[in-house]
């Protein structure tokens, strides 16, 4: 049986990344597929467990480079070119694809196709068409839209068998393309996090790690926490990194890091009295990493987190998505804070774990690959 595995394109190591990484220590693949290749060297022996294997591309967006993306009004003729480009040179019977946006509708022949559906797809023409196309723009593009909300649907049912990262993507899914599809939870490396045992009360700050993008709403967990007057370290960085200075500044409380390597990370994390949720993240692998070192999660209950945190025994919730919200949830949390038992917080993270993620989807492939 000849194998392939597309993934949308290949730019920074991630959480989507990371399921190819698992992917590769169940199948063996002869072919690997990608849209657009942009990763550096080192990211690809990362996600290839060492190797460094040839990645078939598109000619389209070849000649783009990294500035790929900005081809998005054309990705239903780019779909059908790579598609068309493949099937002269490729023949596969099993293909398992990792989507975001594209891969869903990859096809070369009759090959069984099975998707792993990464995240609500498409964003920028669903959920989040508003941020990307503000105002007039977002009037102007209407037409554009609909037409790549009609390709997006029909890439959804080219594939045989569809897999969800969680229940929240499962929904969209259901909502949006109107198919049914199986949840397999991405993999987390609990392994990497050791656990903090000591009492939770003797920490001084709270800490929250990701990108530094508007959507993740980092600008809210600065503001209450400025009212608060607590100490909040932010790690990472991105293109809000300015803004959330300037709304930071003269606030000693506040502090920024920047990007640090993964054991800086882990020790903060599991020296922190909580870490501190503010997006709607399609699964939200940053929570489940705090809770593999024994720290609650103090979240906006609203997507990945709702699957992930168990309410008063691992975090607690904050209903709505606003500066007063994130106050009283810290404050509640403070109040309750002898029910949060590090060990019993760990344990649930382990269900997250990349050796779940191997067992599960080998029996998903077991059941439906004859």
């Amino acid at each position: 049986m000849k194998i392939g595995i597309i993934h949308d394109w290949l730019d920074k190591y991630g959480g989507a990344e990371r399921v190819i990484t698992s992917l590769d220590k169940i199948i063996s693949a002869d072919y690997y597929f990608a849209y657009a290749n942009v990763m550096k060297n080192k990211d690809k022996l990362k996600m290839f467990n060492g190797k460094n294997p040839d990645i078939i591309t598109s000619n389209v967006l070849k000649f783009l480079g990294s500035y790929f993306r900005i081809a998005f009004p054309f990705f239903p003729f780019v779909t059908k070119s790579f598609n068309n480009q493949v099937q002269k040179n490729y023949s596969i019977d099993l293909l398992i694809s990792s989507s975001w946006c594209l891969s869903k509708g990859f096809r070369i022949s009759d090959e069984k196709h099975i998707c792993y559906i990464q995240a609500r797809n498409f964003k920028y023409i669903w959920d989040e068409y508003q941020n990307y196309f503000p105002g007039i723009f977002g009037i102007i593009f209407t037409p554009l839209r609909k037409y790549l909300q009609n390709f997006d649907v029909n890439m959804s049912k080219n594939p045989n068998h569809v897999i969800a990262n969680s229940k929240f993507v499962q929904d969209w899914i259901n909502e949006h393309y109107k198919i049914n599809s199986t949840v397999i939870y991405p993999p987390v490396s609990v392994q990497n996090f050791n656990l903090r045992t000591t009492k939770i009360s003797d920490s001084e700050y709270y800490v929250t790690v990701g990108r530094l993008v508007k959507y993740k709403r980092f600008d809210l967990l600065i503001e209450a926490f400025i009212r608060l007057n607590k100490k909040l370290i932010i790690i990472g960085d991105g293109a809000e990194r300015n803004r959330l200075n300037e709304i930071a500044k003269n606030h000693n409380n506040i502090i920024f890091t920047g990007f640090l390597n993964s054991e800086k990370i882990s020790d903060y994390i599991r020296n922190a009295r909580a870490f501190v949720f503010s997006s709607v993240e399609d699964f939200g692998i940053a929570p489940v990493e705090a809770q593999s070192c024994g720290t609650p999660v103090i979240a906006y209950a609203k997507g990945g987190v709702l699957e992930t945190i168990v309410e008063n025994k691992t975090g607690v919730f904050f209903k709505t998505q606003d500066v007063n919200a994130i106050q009283d949830a810290v404050q509640n949390f403070e109040n309750i804070l002898d029910r949060f038992d590090p060990v019993v917080i760990r344990k649930n993270a382990e269900k997250f774990s990349e050796e779940a993620f191997i067992t599960n989807f080998r029996s998903f492939l077991e059941k439906n690959i004859h």
